[in-house]
């Protein structure tokens, strides 16, 4: 029996872990690893890390976490903190991320990670795919590029996401992801 090949799937939530793991969990050894310091505030972060392990175990795929550090996203930000999401914070988050999972992947000793942040419309593929390729030369693993959202991945989330009973999110994670998701969801009730 031929053996998969390993991938460490960077994890930033439930709905978007399981789209990508029932997609890859039959071309490969999955380990799923939650890294997540940019989510505001720490009781939606307890709540996010439970809804991944949660996904990982209804998959039988192993799942580990990374300790929450919300100072690091800070510093990873500092001085964007008025840039729009999708722009030049959004970079330093997930060079963050996708670095400490790489560091992670090397640490393992597997070759390769990827992340399923792709699968969200609101995340730039080109942008995730530049800081994985960063982080990865870092470590000296390699990083696999996925764009979870083609052939309709983002809805097919959600429909995963109700079947399962998991928790989705309305916003991205960091506090100013959260503050312009309150800011729209007010104007829409005006």
């Amino acid at each position: 029996m031929e053996r998969k090949p390993k991938l460490l799937l960077h994890i930033c939530c439930a709905p978007d872990e399981a789209y990508a793991v029932n997609l890859l969990k039959g071309e490969y050894e999955l380990h799923c690893f939650f890294c997540n310091p940019n989510i505001f505030p720490g009781d939606e972060y307890r709540l996010r890390l439970c809804e991944a392990k949660k996904a990982a175990e209804i998959y039988g795929v192993p799942f580990t976490w990374d300790d929450y550090q919300p100072g690091l996203w800070e510093d990873a930000v500092y001085g964007l903190t008025d840039t729009p999401e999708g722009g030049e914070r959004c970079e330093k988050c997930f060079l963050l991320r996708l670095t400490r999972t790489a560091e992670v992947c090397a640490s393992m000793g597997w070759p390769t990670f990827g992340t399923v942040m792709s699968v969200s419309p609101h995340k730039k593929t080109v942008m995730l795919d530049a800081a994985g390729t960063a982080a990865a030369g870092v470590y000296g693993v390699g990083y696999a590029p996925f764009d979870f959202k083609k052939k309709d991945g983002f809805r097919k989330s959600i429909a995963l996401s109700r079947e399962l009973g998991l928790y989705r999110q309305n916003y991205c994670g960091c506090c100013l992801s959260r503050g312009e998701a309150e800011l729209k969801s007010k104007s829409f009730n005006l």
